[in-house]
């Protein structure tokens, strides 16, 4: 699959107690949501059950940082993050302490790092946390004056 790994996750639609998954007349409307939160596959489930509909959601992936260094004690600054299956919801993380995040787009999002995530030299982890799902770690580097 073209977007990475991810969660399969099982489920069967209903709406005032009424099965509304069988014909799959609803996967438009599935298929809709997952665009909206990123990467993601729908179709029927093997799991044996003809109502059950398979999600494949995937989490999100950093390809790159901007900018991808900053001397150490330095003036706070706006972190981009790019890659891919970024949601609304969707946080990052400066070695392990959430940031302020603003979502841009499924391809983007932008963090304030404060002067006070600059006190030290070395590389800090940077990953994204979104709907449970976990994205890659990429190192930005503090360097020394």
């Amino acid at each position: 699959m073209p977007c990475g790994t991810g969660n399969l996750v099982t489920f069967t639609a209903h709406r005032e107690g009424k099965y509304l998954g069988g014909d799959m007349r609803y996967l438009p409307v599935l298929l809709a949501l997952l665009a909206m939160i990123g990467c993601g596959t729908a179709g029927k489930s093997n799991s044996g059950d003809p109502r059950a509909v398979s999600v494949f959601v995937l989490p999100p992936s950093i390809a790159q940082l901007s900018p991808t260094t900053t001397p150490v004690n330095s003036v706070p600054f706006l972190l981009t993050v790019n890659g891919t299956n970024f949601g609304t919801a969707a946080i990052v993380f400066w070695n392990g302490s959430p940031q302020h995040t603003v979502f841009m787009t499924s391809n983007q999002l932008v963090a304030n790092i404060t002067s006070q995530d600059l006190f030290f030299t070395g590389p800090v982890r940077v990953y994204v946390l979104d709907g449970g799902l976990t994205s890659n770690t990429v190192d930005f580097n503090v360097t020394a004056q």
